[in-house]
């Protein structure tokens, strides 16, 4: 038996090893609570973990790569504003059908690694499209792309294989790497847009082919093959029958589903976090490229710098985080205050230069990223623990879709945005998770 279906196949057999036999003896009770503490302490194969957390990196990078050409490329086709907005919005938006879709192939028997590797091929297949669509002269190719890549994301199976195989003492330490990992994208993203940007230009290419519009498209397809490559040679499966569970609350007993107040402020504080996440990725590169002049790849490196200091901050408030915060609930209700005050420099001040704008946006997106980047992770570990073990697959499925339905919303709601009204969108948003979280802790 395989290290993979030994680690799976333990987070099944636990409970039952936790029941001790009619008449046991003290040597059995210390056994079973030795194999309670490895339990709670498993890991996965180290390459089969770092497959699926690259996924999340991926995911992330192939939603913002496009958002600094996003305007120039609708605009290009016949689009306008909103429809810029709608093209970013419509991958995570579709990726909400996208994991039901997932979680259907797996309740059907196929393999965790097979659903990888069809995701991964149809992620190709879209960022293909995309690329071609300056020949089709088509604005709605553009949006067809989109919906293909967000269709085959897959970015749930990630945070579902932590769930599945990592223990519960060390199950909030890796989903802070998950949520740090996926902040690492959205900078990654945007700088690897002006790279391509860069290159473009000094090679002289400008075609319906290949130019600055199109070169995120090959690029992504290009990334996406060679992780096709690392699934097939590293990634070890995971039992048929621990992936493929049923829908939430299905043929579930009532004292077995998870409570109903704590599932929706878990859910609320996912949608919210990536609501702000892409709210404020989208604005940046608006107010860079309308209001401050600025060029593709200007707004793209200082997204990108933004989004790398929110990820290393995100990463370093996690590690602090997992030592002195001991409750998830209470991880939420102290990151959403604070995400309250770090909305203050994002106010309008009417200042006149714009190096001194862009400093005081900047500051303030980095705590705000940052704070979120912290929610979004205690959320996901609080949604994955309150779950029993039969429904830990579908809790994950729904969070991810919540998560979606964020990211697409705020694609759409941070091109409509002026810097009048930024503000007091975000702060009213982290409002409404300060009440969550109270109604939570209730």
């Amino acid at each position: 038996v395989s290290r993979t279906a030994s680690v799976a196949h333990s987070s099944i057999t636990s409970c039952r090893s936790l029941t001790p036999s009619p008449g046991g003896s003290p040597l059995s009770s210390g056994s079973q609570t030795e194999s309670s503490a490895e339990d709670e302490s498993r890991m996965p194969p180290t390459f089969s973990l770092a497959t699926v957390l690259c996924l999340s990196v991926l995911s992330g990078v192939n939603l913002v790569i496009v958002i600094p050409t996003a305007d120039d490329y609708a605009h290009r086709l016949g689009g306008d504003e909103l429809f810029g907005g709608l093209m970013i919005g419509a991958l995570p938006l579709l990726a909400m059908f996208g994991i039901g879709f997932n979680q259907l192939l797996l309740r059907q028997g196929l393999s965790l690694k097979t659903v990888l590797l069809l995701m991964s091929v149809g992620t190709v297949l879209g960022n293909l499209l995309y690329a071609f669509a300056g020949l089709t002269k088509s604005m709605w190719t553009l949006l067809a792309a989109r919906c293909v890549i967000g269709l085959c994301n897959g970015s749930n199976l990630s945070s579902m294989y932590i769930g599945l195989t990592v223990g519960m003492r060390r199950r909030s330490e890796v989903t802070f790497y998950f949520s740090a990992l996926n902040t690492l994208g959205y900078a990654l993203g945007p700088a690897l847009a002006a790279v391509l940007e860069v290159f473009v230009k000094s090679v002289h290419v400008n075609n319906l082919i290949l130019d600055s519009d199109t070169a995120p498209g090959w690029f992504m397809a290009i990334i996406y093959l060679l992780y096709t490559a690392q699934v097939l040679l590293v990634f070890e499966d995971l039992p048929a029958e621990l992936t493929g569970s049923e829908p939430l609350g299905k043929n579930v007993a009532t004292d077995e589903r998870p409570p109903m107040i704590a599932t929706c402020a878990a859910f609320w504080d996912l949608c919210m976090s990536s609501a702000v996440n892409t709210t404020a990725e989208v604005y940046v590169v608006k107010v860079g490229q309308r209001y401050w002049g600025w060029s593709i790849v200007t707004s793209a490196l200082f997204l990108a710098a933004l989004m790398l200091c929110a990820s290393i901050s995100s990463a370093v408030m996690g590690s602090l985080t997992t030592r002195f915060v001991k409750s998830d609930r209470t991880g939420l209700l102290v990151g959403s205050l604070l995400g309250c005050a770090a909305c203050a420099p994002l106010f309008h001040f009417d200042l006149h230069a714009v190096s001194a704008q862009a400093s005081l946006l900047g500051v303030g997106l980095v705590l705000v990223l940052s704070l979120v980047g912290l929610i979004r992770a205690f959320a996901l570990a609080a949604s994955s623990k309150i779950a029993p073990a039969s429904l830990k697959s579908s809790m994950n499925s729904w969070a991810f879709v919540f998560m979606t339905l964020g990211r697409g919303a705020g694609a759409i709601i941070g091109s409509v945005l002026s810097p009048l009204s930024f503000a007091p969108v975000v702060l009213g948003m982290f409002g409404v998770t300060v009440l969550a979280s109270i109604a939570s802790h209730s």
